[in-house]
């Protein structure tokens, strides 16, 4: 037993002596071989320092911040069109003007009724001189002498009745007693001859037809007077006219009232109301854009009849601002953000660089066609760009920016089986020796690396698909 140990202990220093010399002089430059073939294999590039951004790409065309519909307030015929579908315009630029001779009409018949209402309420509210109040006085002091006449008048139709209805009586006495006269006259005339005739011409017949006639005159003078004495219409007429003397003479002293001030002011506010709308509706004879923009629609040509509640005369494009509306897929609509800048190019623009923007909004409901859900979001222009409205733009959302960061190829970042990450860095001389990397973000074939001893301008090793290089003792010296 102590001899078999004894031979073990002489045999295995002597093994490993044998197995290090195969090593150096048989499998190290084996190694060296495989590793000046991975090189010859691999291509090169270089650490640059660069700004990756992260972009989601869509498309949509140009679109204006609305459009406007434009149209006469007043009605009219149209005397001038001064645009064309396409055209740019500014805020205030004539795009038509209306026949205005009706309208111009209108308003000088409107200053002239304001120039009424003026002097009345200048009338109403100033106070009375002393001419019109003497005057006022004066007119009082007629009527109320007319007012005596008329009473002085009145009362004297009793005396007048008196003077006439005196003899009614005595002339109704006289032709009873030549009636009765006459009557037996007649009497005794049947009497004493059986075809006796009464004669009209008789005395007697003369002094009844005589009694008659002055009684019936006596009667109709009694009641002339007696009619003239009950109508008093001369004499209500002139109470009357001292009753309006006498208020025009209380309202020369006492001013206008609060009501007549009341009216004459609403009057006059009235006429200065319609001069101001036939002012407006003349000023409305000329339709003129509200915003800058273009003009996308056309409706009317001159000598056309205008009215209210019809098709827009004119359609505007509000170029104020511009946006572009775009649809995003469901799997990326949640790294969309309001506020993300965004880029885009113009199909039938060449321009240096592209234009930019920024994420205004994004939908939050869906729209499925097919069975493919997308969700709209709408870019809001933050550049001058050529107002070519409709055209389509090819948009690149930026989801994430590295300013300034050390990058390498994609393919340049190598693995170990236990999932470190490093890059071959290039020596001038020597075998290419490995530095540790952390990778960021991932561009296209660029991605974001830092490592302590990675620098800009280092050559990095490229895997070709030839020898694979697996770090530790395989990958080289470090």
């Amino acid at each position: 037993m102590k001899r078999w140990l004894r031979t073990l202990l002489i045999v295995l220093p002597v093994a490993c002596l044998l197995l290090c010399g195969a090593t150096v002089f048989i499998i190290l430059p084996q190694l060296r071989e495989a590793r000046a073939a991975n090189a010859q294999n691999a291509s090169t590039a270089v650490v640059e320092r660069r700004s990756l951004d992260d972009v989601l790409i869509a498309s949509g065309s140009l679109r204006p911040e609305r459009f406007i519909n434009l149209a006469f307030e007043v009605s009219g015929t149209l005397r001038e069109v001064n645009v064309r579908v396409g055209d740019s315009v500014r805020a205030g630029d004539v795009l038509a003007t209306l026949d205005t001779s009706q309208l111009e009409l209108q308003l000088e018949q409107a200053r002239q009724a304001l120039l009424i209402q003026e002097a009345n309420y200048a009338n109403v509210t100033k106070p009375a001189s002393q001419r019109e109040i003497a005057q006022a006085r004066a007119a009082l002091a007629q009527a109320e002498a007319n007012l005596a006449s008329a009473q002085a008048a009145f009362d004297n139709q009793q005396n007048v009745i008196t003077q006439s209805c005196a003899n009614v009586a005595a002339t109704e006495s006289a032709f009873k007693v030549a009636q009765d006269a006459y009557n037996r006259y007649v009497t005794e005339g049947y009497q004493f001859d059986v075809d006796f005739r009464p004669d009209p011409d008789s005395s007697v017949g003369k002094a009844l037809k005589q009694a008659r006639d002055q009684r019936d005159v006596a009667a109709a003078n009694c009641n002339a007077a007696r009619r003239a004495h009950s109508s008093d219409a001369a004499l209500r007429a002139a109470e009357a006219q001292v009753a309006q003397a006498q208020a025009a003479l209380d309202a020369l002293l006492e001013g206008a009232t609060k009501e007549q001030r009341d009216i004459a002011a609403a009057q006059l506010e009235q006429a200065r109301l319609n001069v101001a709308q036939a002012e407006r509706n003349l000023s409305k004879a000329q339709l003129t854009a509200p915003v800058d923009g273009i003009i996308s629609a056309v409706n009317v040509s001159v000598g056309q009849s205008v009215g209210l509640g019809g098709q827009p005369a004119f359609v505007l494009a509000d170029t104020s601002a511009l946006y572009i509306d775009i649809s995003v897929d469901e799997v990326d609509i949640g790294r969309v953000q309001v506020g993300q800048q965004a880029r885009f190019t113009l199909l039938g623009v060449n321009a240096e660089s592209p234009f930019k923007g920024v994420v205004e909004r994004k939908s939050t409901v869906g729209d499925a066609v097919q069975g493919v859900v997308t969700y709209s979001a709408r870019i809001k222009v933050t550049d001058r760009v050529p107002q070519l409205l409709g055209m389509t733009a090819d948009v690149e959302i930026i989801l994430a920016t590295r300013k300034d960061v050390l990058t390498v190829p994609t393919r340049a970042i190598r693995r170990d089986p236990n999932g470190r990450q490093f890059v071959l860095v290039q020596r001038s001389e020597g075998a290419p020796v490995e530095i540790d990397v952390q990778s960021g973000l991932s561009v296209g074939e660029l991605t974001e690396v830092n490592g302590e001893g990675l620098r800009e301008g280092q050559v990095v090793l490229i895997n070709n698909g030839g020898a694979r290089t697996n770090g530790g003792f395989f990958g080289g010296g470090r």
